[in-house]
């Protein structure tokens, strides 16, 4: 019985302890519960990463569809997921392993950090080859200088740079465009220098019977489009013609005669097709040269010729035809009622055959960039031509002149 007494008396002293440490359920109520802690949601960042990802391992077990749909949604969400996950390294990991080693120290071997870094410092050999081993290396057409949001053009594949670089020569062979193209960046060097691309610049410049590069002496597309005679099409030609005129003695003092200084300009606009403008008007290039750029010109534009030219190895050949409309003098209205049965005569257009040959010359290094006179005649019929000396003075060669307006849109791709 005793120990029965002492073990009763044990418990509740050991009870009444728990009593005292441990609160009562009120107690547990007012207190303040600590919060627990969950995992942050995911940010925008993480679920394009993981949708990326998921896209991959579908795509490789073939599942397209759903994988196209996978990237859709992570491009939304962050438009450059695929940039940041290589540069993460978040994709070597769902990357499949190669089968030796021997093949995964290949690649590492093959572009270093070191040959890279030559190739940008040699400066010796051929240009577009040193790119094309850089770019290999790479694997990328282009990459942006500072980080973006947006859609690089580094994206697309190089067919559409391809049929970009199309427009940005236009219908209009607008080559110096896609010169200027070529100096952005490596990528772009090497699109602009695509054979088709000059090929067809070269047929639509000589035609189809122009011959191929190896035929005629030179290396590639390019060199022949660059070398070889051609007309400059991304401005016009002007010349400049200035000369003294003597004028009558004066009435009252018959020793003074007055002397003018003459000055007027001739243009020459020429169009891929084998249409040409001339203008010949006093009036200065920047008032001049922008009613030169359609090749319909406007009604309200007096003295522009229109015509053909045709290019036979360095010389132009031009053909103009100007119409002039010459109206019988008419009765003035007082005097009409008493003529009523005569009838007007109409008009009788009166046509002038211009014929231009010119020659293609260089200035310093700048080929094709002027036009000598060798010939000029002037036909009021048929059978009646006038042909004029042609003096430097009076028939100053012509000087290209660019004109950003000519080229400032593309109404066509080149084909």
């Amino acid at each position: 019985m005793d120990n029965e007494g002492d073990a009763l008396s044990a418990f509740r002293q050991q009870w009444q302890r728990e009593l005292v440490t441990t609160p009562s359920p009120q107690k547990q109520a007012s207190q303040p519960k600590e919060k627990e802690e969950t995992p942050p949601p995911d940010n925008d960042e993480e679920k394009a990463k993981k949708l990326f990802l998921r896209g991959i391992e579908l795509e490789r077990y073939g599942q397209l569809y759903e994988a196209v749909q996978h990237y859709k949604r992570a491009v939304q969400l962050l438009p450059d997921v695929e940039q940041r996950l290589y540069q993460s390294g978040d994709h070597r990991a769902d990357t499949p392993e190669v089968e030796s080693e021997a093949e995964a120290e290949a690649p590492r071997d093959a572009a270093p950090a070191t040959d890279l870094e030559s190739d940008d410092d040699d400066v010796s050999g051929d240009l577009a080859a040193r790119f094309q081993r850089i770019l290999a290396r790479k694997e990328r057409f282009c990459e942006p200088e500072l980080p973006q949001k947006g859609v690089h053009i580094s994206w697309l594949p190089h067919e559409l740079v391809l049929v970009v670089l199309r427009w940005v020569v236009s219908s209009e062979l607008d080559a110096a465009s896609l010169e200027r193209v070529a100096l952005a960046c490596r990528g772009l060097y090497l699109a602009a220098r695509d054979p088709d691309l000059w090929r067809s610049l070269c047929v639509r410049t000589w035609g189809l019977d122009c011959g191929t590069p190896k035929s005629l002496g030179y290396p590639c597309w390019r060199q022949m489009y660059v070398r070889r005679a051609r007309l400059l099409l991304h401005g016009c030609y002007i010349s400049k013609t200035t000369y003294l005129r003597h004028g009558e003695n004066a009435y009252q003092d018959t020793f003074y005669r007055p002397c003018y200084l003459i000055e007027y300009y001739r243009y020459l606009r020429f169009f891929p097709e084998g249409l040409v403008l001339m203008w010949t008007t006093a009036d200065e290039p920047a008032a001049c040269v922008g009613h030169l750029k359609n090749r319909a010109t406007k009604n309200n534009v007096q003295g522009i010729m229109s015509g053909h030219y045709r290019l036979i190895g360095d010389k132009v050949i031009v053909v103009l035809k100007k119409t002039c409309d010459k109206k019988a003098e008419r009765l003035p209205a007082a005097h009409t009622r008493f003529r009523t049965r005569r009838r007007d005569p109409p008009s009788e257009p009166q046509e002038q055959m211009y014929h231009l040959e010119l020659q293609l010359r260089a200035v310093k290094s700048r080929r094709n960039w002027q036009l000598a006179w060798r010939g000029y005649s002037v036909a009021s019929r048929r059978d009646q031509w006038t042909a004029f000396e042609i003096q430097p003075a009076k028939f100053p060669p012509f000087s290209f002149s660019r004109v950003r307006n000519y080229t400032a849109d593309s109404a066509a791709p080149l084909y």
